[in-house]
């Protein structure tokens, strides 16, 4: 591929796919780090743009994931799900108490889940990819993605409906 087609796919990939990929990228590593995650994604994108398949969401989103895997790493620093909830609540104007409520259920159902049941949940609603593209990111088949979510979204049903049950019965 000739330098100036390459020049002109990474930017078409880039205005594409750089909103998804840094959403990703906020939710896994915070707002600190998001931007330079995102950075990070598309000089790979770069150094192999003869090997980024079309449509490229799926394979942004798997290097993404290695860029967060490999600053994990170095940083020996884990996700805090309830910290990340806690900054999205800081940047935007106060929620009513129910929404609040609500929200620290969700996390909490969340959180009971298993982190491929979680991943699988995520790609699918947050990040919106199709079962596909959310396989090859979470590195099984089209087939076993589709049971795991579909696994997921029972536990996550179940754990909310725990959730919701003692608050019922207190009114």
């Amino acid at each position: 591929m000739r330098e100036i087609e390459a020049q002109d796919r990474l930017a078409a990939m880039y205005d594409e796919c750089a909103p998804r990929v840094y959403a990703y990228a906020l939710r896994h590593c915070g707002s600190a780090d998001a931007d330079d995650v995102v950075a990070e994604t598309f000089a790979v994108a770069w150094r192999r743009i003869d090997v980024v398949p079309e449509p490229a969401i799926g394979w942004l989103i798997v290097t993404a994931r290695n860029v967060v895997a490999g600053r994990r790493r170095a940083d020996r620093k884990h996700l805090d799900l309830a910290r990340l909830a806690a900054e999205s609540t800081h940047h935007n104007e106060p929620a009513a108490e129910e929404v609040a409520v609500r929200r620290r259920a969700l996390l909490d159902a969340l959180e009971s889940l298993s982190e491929r049941e979680r991943e699988a949940l995520l790609l699918t609603a947050w990040d919106g990819l199709d079962h596909a593209a959310a396989a090859a990111v979470a590195g099984c088949s089209t087939r076993a993605f589709r049971a795991r979510l579909m696994r997921a979204r029972a536990r996550l049903t179940a754990n909310l409906t725990e959730i919701r049950l003692p608050e019922r019965n207190r009114a």
